[in-house]
């Protein structure tokens, strides 16, 4: 019994006593409740989940992450809310997590990140706690000041849609345009403000050109072989902005394809300390779909049962872009056709289809196409692989 439970029995001890014949049966009474109040007390101060991670595979798994059902938390952690979540190492130190909502009104699932070598398992304990508030890692916002893009950005690289208020002046692209970044801060507000982000001032740029094509992955259908482009998105909704991960939904007006009409949703995710997005595309029709990087004069190329890479040549002084885009279920077939290196698969009317694309940069540590071709490959890899998660 610890210092507190005697202390608490000695105290009822030194009540005022009952007659002699009952006095020790009423202190044997008096002890058991001390004992059995004490167990509830720590029971109620130690409640915690247990999650143990595994790594399926050799690869080093870097800033991975974790997700668990809110549910699990809250029945090990009656009450507990977002903000009160503590995700403990095993060598007790706090690791940065986010309760995802999925634009709901309560949590759907608790994330967090964790790095392990090869073969690795490790143990993580959350508690209900006082954490400091994270450091975000990751944003995203409708910029109605610069013609309605949507932008978005973790750690690591940005990426930007087109919206409404281009398309009215002309421009039209549903392309994915990517923002190249050597610095681990945010930037899109910075940047934004500073009206000056295609040239690089030490931070990165946005060299990329994405025109009227499917630009670093974006998806559209294929029919008769032909890529047929939507248009820019009509509205953008945030489900969840940070700090491990923002999701965003944006729709698509109505476009013709072939003699029918098709509607189109995507859902993307980004996550901190990774190069790939995860994109979930609904369409309102079964049809033949393509996943795209746009090709320049020039590059390397890479493709496999479930990835497409590609290294442009360098864009004057600014360096080469890799993109890649992976199918963890596996491409039908790989093409060249329409000015693009595409992932073909079907996709069924009203059933998400989801995917990855994502880029590097020779300026921020991809240091040639060999290098960014290895890359695509281990996070093909490590998708179809995922971390075992144990939960106690």
């Amino acid at each position: 019994m610890d210092t507190f439970c005697m202390s608490t029995a000695v105290s009822w001890l030194r009540w005022g006593g009952p007659p002699m014949k009952t006095k020790m049966i009423s202190h044997m009474k008096l002890i058991l409740l001390a004992v059995a109040s004490c167990a509830l007390t720590w029971a109620s101060c130690t409640r915690e989940l247990v999650v143990e991670v595994t790594n399926p595979t050799g690869l080093e798994r870097i800033y991975e992450t974790v997700e668990i059902p809110w549910a699990k938390v809250e029945s090990a952690l009656p009450g507990v809310a977002p903000q009160e979540v503590v995700v403990l190492t095993p060598d007790g130190d706090t690791l940065p997590c986010q309760a995802v909502t999925l634009g709901e009104e309560t949590p759907q699932s608790l994330i967090f990140q964790i790095s392990l070598i090869g073969d690795a398992s490790e143990k993580y304990q959350i508690r209900k706690g006082r954490p400091a508030p994270p450091t975000p890692q990751v944003f995203g916002r409708l910029v109605p000041e610069r013609m309605d893009d949507f932008a978005w950005e973790n750690n690591l690289i940005g990426f930007r849609m087109y919206g409404p208020a281009l398309q009215a002046t002309g421009e039209i692209s549903n392309g994915i345009d990517i923002w190249q970044k050597r610095t681990r801060d945010l930037v899109v507000d910075k940047w934004y403000k500073n009206g000056d982000y295609h040239t690089d001032h030490g931070e990165g740029l946005d060299c990329y050109k994405v025109g009227r094509t499917l630009g670093a992955g974006a998806m559209a259908p294929y029919l008769n072989d032909t890529v047929w482009l939507g248009n820019n998105f009509v509205e953008s909704r945030i489900l969840d902005n940070g700090p491990i991960r923002i999701t965003f939904e944006l729709t698509y007006a109505p476009y013709r394809v072939g003699d029918r009409p098709v509607t189109e949703k995507r859902i993307i995710s980004l996550d901190a300390n990774t190069r790939f997005n995860r994109v979930t595309e609904i369409y309102d029709r079964s049809m033949e779909a393509a996943a795209g990087i746009v090709l320049r004069d020039g590059g390397e190329r890479m493709q496999d049962g479930h990835c497409i890479a590609y290294w442009e040549p360098a864009a004057g002084n600014d360096g080469n872009t890799g993109i890649g885009v992976v199918f963890p279920e596996g491409i039908a077939q790989s093409v060249e056709n329409c000015g693009h290196l595409l992932a073909l698969t079907s996709v069924k009317a009203n059933e998400p289809f989801t995917y990855y694309t994502g880029a590097g940069w020779s300026k921020a540590g991809t240091e040639d196409a060999k290098a960014w071709f290895e890359e695509v490959k281990n996070e093909s890899a490590r998708l179809a692989a995922p971390l075992v998660v144990d939960i106690r």
